[in-house]
Parts: C-alpha cells; structure tokens; sequence
C-alpha cells in the first residue's frame, strides 16, 4: 500500500500542494470554530437572553456547545474529501467520510436538542391550565429527562440506520424479545409509574422534607426508578418509587401548624390561688404571642400525680418548619419558668415521704 501512494504522490508533484490546502483548511476551520465557541456564541446567548421569547434563548443556549465543535467537523470533513489519494482509494473511503458527516449531523442535532430540553416544561407550562399540572422542580425534572431519553434514543436509531443495521428488523425483534424481558423489567415499570404517579399527584415535590418505612430526609431528586432524600446524618438514601407510592409517607414540610403539648407539674406547697394565678398568667402569655394560634391554646389543672399537681399546657404554634418551631417553643419554655417564679410555685421532681412508726 505504501508503494501505491509513492507511486501516486510521485507521479503527481502538485499533490503535496494539494496536502497542505487541505491541511491549512482544516486549521482554518478549527480557528474559526474557537471564535465560534469563545466570541460568537457568548454574544448570541447574551442577546437572546434579553429578548422576551425565552423558546429561543432556550434553543441558542442548547446548541451553544456543539456549533463549535460542528464548524470544525465540517472542515474535517471538507480536507478529507480534497485529500489527494489514488483514485481506488477515494472511491473506497468517500463513502465513509460521507457516512462520518452524517453521524456527526445527527450527533451534533441530538446533543443541542438535549441542551435545549428545557423547551418542553416551558411548552407544558403555557397549556399547564388545560393539563392541570403545577409546574415545579419535580415536573421540570421529569419532563427534561423524558426529552433527553427520547432525542438520545431516535439519534442512536438514526445513527444505526447510517451505519447499515437493519432498524426497522431490530425494533421488531426487540418486540419479539420483550415479552421475554417483562417480567425481568416488572419491577423498573412498577417504580417507572411509582414516579409518574408522584409527578401528577404530588405527595411531595423536590426540598419537602419526608418521612417514609425506610427513612426520612430532605427529598433531592424525583428520577424514573427511584426517589433520593438526603437524611440527618446526610447520607444519600435511594427508595424506589413503588415503595414511595404503595408505602405510608409523612410529608412534614406540608404542615402549616406544629403542636405543643406537655404537663407542668407543682409541687404539693403551692395554694389553689397560685395555682389559679399561675393558669391564668400561661394562658394570658400564650394568647398574646402573635406565633401562637390563640384558640388552641389550652391550660388545665388535669389532677394531683404522685409527686406533683399537674397542669396540661396545649397550642399550636403558626409553623410548620422545625426550626420555628423550635425557637418559639423555647421562648414559651423560658417565659414559663418567669411565671411560675412570678406565681410563687416551684416546679415538682419525683420524691418519696416516708414515715416511720413510734
């Protein structure tokens, strides 16, 4: 084979010129593209960003990346072509160089289309009253990886048919085989519409705190198969979505009010009018906190323990986040402690009297 191109390259002195255009071309076209990616696209992001039809801001940024890198295939593929080889072997590997373009078109549409996913929640969200769908991280991030999934698969199946395999035979031997493969995937369909159910029901939604049978956290990411929550000791914990949708869930970022409910307990010294006075100054405490709901608050003398005269303390505070929640019933606790001073009363502990017979 060496010798065929000495040959050539020996009988055609002007091929080497030919050489170095092809060379110089793609050099040229691979400059170009650097201004592409560096100059050219940062300008149209930037200026269709501050246009008011956001479809087009989404398809400029999507297809960002893979311009540059389209320009200087394209000049590969041109210097290639103008490559000087004998004839047997243009007429070999042209068709190749033909079939590399291809790939490379459909690659290239396939990776701005994924780019350009966020298209299809911004579609979804303009008809979102007539689908009933609230549009929220949790939906964003379905409906994108949907699209993904799609543009990957039809640009795999494209780029197979380039290739010469037999797509519309494979599709229909995949057919054959699935039913062979359903029961191996039952599980993945079940968790597959595990997700699609929390997508429109929304028992939680990306940030909501949960609580499940296999563990509570912060919820990450809502995905095909599975649901990721971050825990408290943050660890990443994976619960596929069929136990998320058949399984009891507690949803606590859903709870707009928290209950505080314990007893104080007296001890035997203090008199039915402190007792009275010291009721009167808790309620009169809870019902003036504007964090308090004032017909929830509930103060009772509920009866004489072993140790103690016991008083119920009852109110919900207006949060449903732990950490309010947590500071007000900390307020509450200390303002108790002022009160219960104030009223002459002494907090109870357990304590045993025993009496010895004469």
């Amino acid at each position: 084979m060496l010798d065929v191109f000495t040959t050539y390259y020996a009988e055609n002195p002007g091929s080497l010129v030919q050489l170095a255009i092809c060379v110089g071309l793609f050099a040229a076209c691979y400059i170009v593209s650097r201004v592409v990616r560096y100059k050219v696209c940062p300008w149209l992001v930037a200026k269709s960003e501050k246009r008011s039809k956001k479809v087009l801001f989404i398809f400029v940024r999507g297809f960002a990346k893979p311009l540059p890198v389209l320009v200087w295939s394209i000049g590969l593929y041109f210097a290639l072509m103008a490559l000087p080889l004998p004839p047997q072997y243009s007429a070999m590997l042209a068709p190749w160089f033909d079939k590399l373009l291809n790939i490379n078109l459909i690659a290239m549409l396939a990776w701005g289309l994924v780019g350009a996913s966020d298209i299809g929640p911004l579609m979804v969200q303009r008809v979102q009253g007539g689908l009933a769908i609230e549009m929220d991280p949790t939906v964003t991030n379905f409906i994108n990886r949907l699209l993904k999934g799609v543009v990957i698969t039809f640009g795999v199946l494209m780029v197979l048919e380039e290739v010469g395999v037999p797509v519309a035979s494979l599709i229909a031997s995949l057919g054959v085989v699935s039913l062979t493969l359903g029961l191996a995937a039952k599980d993945y369909a079940t968790n597959f519409m595990g997700g699609v159910m929390v997508l429109f029901e929304k028992p939680f939604v990306i940030g909501d705190w949960i609580k499940t049978t296999v563990g509570e956290g912060e919820v990450e990411d809502i995905a095909f198969r599975s649901t990721r929550i971050r825990t408290l000791e943050n660890a990443q914990l994976v619960i596929p979505n069929s136990v998320v949708v058949n399984e009891a869930l507690t949803n606590y970022s859903r709870i707009n009010k928290r209950l505080a409910k314990f007893t104080i307990g007296v001890t035997y010294s203090a008199t039915r009018a402190q007792l009275e006075t010291l009721m009167e100054s808790i309620r009169a405490m809870l019902a003036a906190r504007e964090d308090v709901w004032e017909d929830s608050v509930r103060v009772q003398f509920t009866g004489f323990g072993d140790s103690s005269l016991n008083i119920l303390v009852q109110y919900y505070a207006k949060t449903g986040a732990l950490a309010d929640f947590l500071k007000i019933q900390e307020e509450v606790n200390l303002d108790l402690m002022g009160l219960m001073e104030q009223a002459g009363c002494e907090f109870a502990f357990p304590s045993m009297s025993i009496y010895r017979e004469k």
